[in-house]
């Protein structure tokens, strides 16, 4: 065992994962920031959980690890566990309310998270609940559980496991268990959603001042901040606003409504920017309502409160659109005006559907404040090539200590080949073009010994692969990403596809920037090759163009390649990644665009990616050639 890190648990380090260690833990003792960029493969989790733990324990110091998956939560746990056989620490993962909610009461009548939060506490405002009721009442055994989550590392599924079996809620235990944690895994809503972390952080017993903050696959969090700052009403729930308020006999809130409905009509197809307090104001004005727009709110959100107070008093479901209308609107009127927000008015023909979004543009706005009260904060991914956009975009400081770690994988382990000829350029798309993709991927799968992912830049360009007869072309099984499936199906269906690995192999067709494409692993035969179908930029929709400008405006000349270029090739890189998990892993990439090759994308690729592009001539049977070598030891 190495003496130096008392905290890190194996007897050999991977390849640079020292460093990683030596930069987190000099990162919590200077009381600073830290953005690792580090691939796969490095052991990120125990690195910089051991780094950071070897300068908390001294400090007084606690840690908050925060990722994107429940898997990645379940991880550092495992990592803990195996640390705690060599130095006692103490960590719990958690998720959140509603997934710890474990009273049928409630979960018969709704899962989504507001609702059951909203069920939870008027429950514990009445004293039904008997799972609450029982912390107070079973005080022996409440301290026998927590003496027993103290003694180990504990998985959420463990701790809501054992307080269901012994009829208490997990969520309170987790109130008397988070103050006396070394360690806490938990979601990013938990220190990234507003209204989430002020709650969470009363939980923890002192102030965020006392904890470092890790954070995981940190590219995700731009994207992800923007989506907790932002909202949405649907032209249909603003249509039930106006039923339900007839129902309660509020005229006046019916022809604001109608008014909203009407205006939002006469924009017609196609997406419209607007100012949504304007709005409001030309529907009060049409409404005949004599209050000033906020205080008109104001009442409209109150009376929506009544409504559902009423509703669970009765048994019900807390719904009010009323409510909801109110509560949009006066999230309208506060971001009115400010540059960090765009409103814009969707409607696409043919769907019928209609939607109104409050649309965040700067994760700072949230992200600020945390970073500036932890003790320090270290920021990780295997996609952070241009870490200085990512400190930017986030509010780090220009302190902020940058560092790429190299790749643990070897040249022999991997085989970089870029298809000149094809590319998903939209003027190039037609079945001509998607015929010789599927026969390019045909070379690649054929050549594979094992399992083959292919992730596309969009559902679009998925469709005309299938168009065009890549499961009969293929040879293997193929299994489809759908978009709008349960997640147990989803986890169905990638266990499958992962199987078939042991018995001559499948095809995984998804989408970059999906779950299958960031949210897995593949290690092993669970995928040797992965081809990359097109450049994932996002539709110049208007909410991308905002971005772009407002990006512009504060990041003069990078707006967009901040908004635009580098998410997408982040996505990209992170579904090149996927088949380079465990140390021995071997695996072939395949660009099928030839944009990739271009100095502008290729600069923003990983180091181990971009460093062993091979450019393929689009003549057919190259590819076989190459990855036939590759695989035989040849290459």
């Amino acid at each position: 065992m190495n003496s130096k890190w008392r905290y890190f648990p194996y007897p050999s380090f991977k390849p640079n994962q020292e460093e990683l260690l030596r930069v987190v833990s000099e990162a919590v003792e200077k009381r600073s920031h830290a953005v690792v960029d580090g691939a796969s493969g490095l052991g990120k989790t125990a690195g910089s959980l051991a780094g950071a733990l070897q300068a908390c324990k001294p400090a007084g110091l606690r840690i908050l690890y925060a990722a994107r998956t429940y898997k990645e939560l379940d991880r550092v746990i495992e990592e803990l566990a195996e640390i705690s056989k060599r130095e006692k620490v103490t960590g719990i993962s958690i998720r959140g309310r509603a997934e710890m909610c474990v009273n049928d009461a409630v979960l018969r009548l709704s899962r989504d998270p507001r609702t059951v939060s909203e069920l939870c506490s008027d429950l514990i405002k009445s004293r039904k609940c008997p799972y609450h009721e029982n912390i107070e009442e079973e005080g022996k055994t409440v301290k026998y559980l927590i003496e027993d989550f103290l003694e180990s590392p504990t998985a959420a599924f463990d701790l809501i496991s054992q307080s269901k079996g012994n009829e208490l809620c997990p969520y309170d235990m987790t109130k008397l268990i988070l103050p006396h944690m070394d360690v806490v895994a938990l979601s990013y809503a938990y220190l990234f959603n507003r209204e989430i972390r002020d709650t969470f952080v009363k939980r923890l017993g002192q102030s965020i001042s006392q904890y470092v903050v890790i954070l995981d696959e940190a590219h995700n969090l731009p994207e992800t901040v923007n989506e907790y700052e932002s909202d949405r009403i649907s032209v249909s729930s603003i249509l039930l606003c106006s039923r339900e308020a007839d129902n309660y006999g509020k005229a006046d809130v019916v022809r604001f409504a109608e008014s909203v409905l009407s205006i939002v009509e006469g924009k017609g197809f196609g997406e419209h920017v607007v100012d949504l307090k304007s709005v409001a104001e030309q529907a009060l004005k049409s409404a005949r309502v004599s209050e000033s727009l906020p205080i008109f709110l104001e009442e409209v959100h109150e009376f929506g409160e009544r409504i559902k107070m009423d509703l669970l008093s009765k048994g019900r479901i807390p719904r009010s659109y009323i409510h909801r209308l109110g509560e949009f609107f006066l999230r309208a009127y506060e971001t009115s005006g400010k540059k960090e927000f765009v409103h814009i008015i969707h409607s696409e023909e043919g769907e019928g559907s209609k939607t109104i979004e409050i649309v965040s543009l700067d994760p700072r706005t949230s992200t600020s404040d945390l970073i500036n009260a932890a003790a320090a904060t270290v920021s990780m991914s295997g996609t952070l090539e241009d870490m200085e956009a990512y400190a930017s975009v986030m509010g780090l400081p220009a302190s902020t200590v940058k560092t790429a770690l190299p790749s643990p994988f070897s040249r022999e382990q991997t085989l970089v080949l870029v298809c000149r000829g094809v590319s998903t350029l939209y003027d190039q798309r037609g079945k001509e073009s998607y015929s010789t993709m599927v026969s390019k991927i045909s070379e690649v799968v054929s050549n594979t010994p094992g399992n083959t992912g292919i992730f596309c830049s969009s559902y679009g360009v998925m469709e005309g692969l299938i168009e065009a007869g890549i499961e009969s072309a293929v040879g293997k099984p193929l299994y489809v990403e759908q978009q709008k499936v349960r997640s147990l199906d989803q986890d169905r269906l990638i266990e499958e596809y992962k199987s078939m690995s042991r018995s001559g192999g499948a095809v995984l067709l998804g989408v970059t920037g999906g779950r299958f494409s960031e949210g897995e692993d593949y290690p092993g035969d669970e995928m040797n090759s992965v081809v990359i179908v097109g450049v994932p930029y996002p539709k110049p929709t208007a909410k991308v163009n905002a971005q772009i400008s407002y990006y512009e405006s504060i990041f003069p000349g990078r707006g967009r390649e901040y908004a635009y270029t580098i998410p997408a090739m982040r996505k990209a890189s992170q579904a090149a990644g996927r088949p380079f998990r465990n140390l021995g892993d071997r695996g072939v990439v395949v660009f099928m665009d030839y944009r990739f090759a271009s100095p502008y994308l290729r600069r923003l690729l990983p180091a181990w990616i971009r460093e062993r592009i091979i450019p393929v001539e689009d003549r057919k049977g190259i590819l076989s050639r190459l990855i036939s070598d590759f695989y035989r030891g040849k290459g």
